[in-house]
């Protein structure tokens, strides 16, 4: 669903006049709504591992500690047990905790696995790699906007433009933007979020 048909939908909900537009809107309140619905997609998002914002990154090592352009533009978290090196189709141990990887970096002898820490928003492996081997990851994507409504795939992490879709359940955003602008008003949303929790309760366990 369109941002606009969100903002409409909502607004039918809460009683305040359909715009005509969401996203340009000068009204006060259509762009308060439109924050919110901005607000709503960020923080579902973060919730779950939903299916529709999981990606994939595969990246060529080269003789270094850190691999620059590893973790990608999108990058939210890494999706445990994913990581593999393909050309020798062994996993990649990690995302390692600091203590640990010092813990790693020091020890004294041979370490019989492989490993990956993120730090710096940088990628570092160890032991460090030879060139040329084939790596990949799975990871939750921040993107959860898609430009038009034919693609599934999510190319920002940020409302647009009135015609952007949100990949996540339309439904679940439209709620959550009702039940935060009743909490902003003042009103009562008690009902509005238990729905909401509900519903996303549900969508988890989909």
């Amino acid at each position: 669903m369109a941002l606009l048909a969100i903002i409409r939908n909502a607004c039918d909900r809460v009683g305040i006049v359909r715009p005509d537009t969401a996203y340009a809107s000068t009204d006060p309140q259509i762009i308060q709504l439109v924050g919110l619905a901005q607000q709503e997609g960020i923080e579902l998002a973060k919730r779950h591992p939903w299916q529709a914002i999981v990606a994939e990154k595969t990246f060529t090592s080269t003789v270094a500690e850190t691999q620059v352009g590893a973790i990608p533009d999108d990058f939210d978290r890494f999706i445990d047990e994913t990581f593999f090196n393909r050309t020798l189709n062994r996993p990649v141990r990690g995302p390692l905790k600091p203590n640990e990887w010092q813990a790693y970096k020091a020890s004294m002898v041979s370490v019989n696995f492989d490993a990956f820490r993120q730090r710096g928003n940088a990628l570092l492996l160890a032991p460090t790699p030879t060139a040329g081997d084939s790596y990949a990851f799975e990871y939750m994507s921040t993107y959860w906007v898609a430009t038009t409504a034919a693609s599934t795939t999510p190319a920002q992490a940020t409302w647009l433009a009135d015609s952007d879709v949100g990949i996540l359940s339309e439904e679940l955003m439209t709620d959550g933007v009702v039940w935060r602008f009743k909490k902003s008003k003042g009103l009562d949303y008690a009902e509005e979020f238990r729905t909401y929790e509900a519903q996303v309760m549900l969508a988890m366990s989909n």
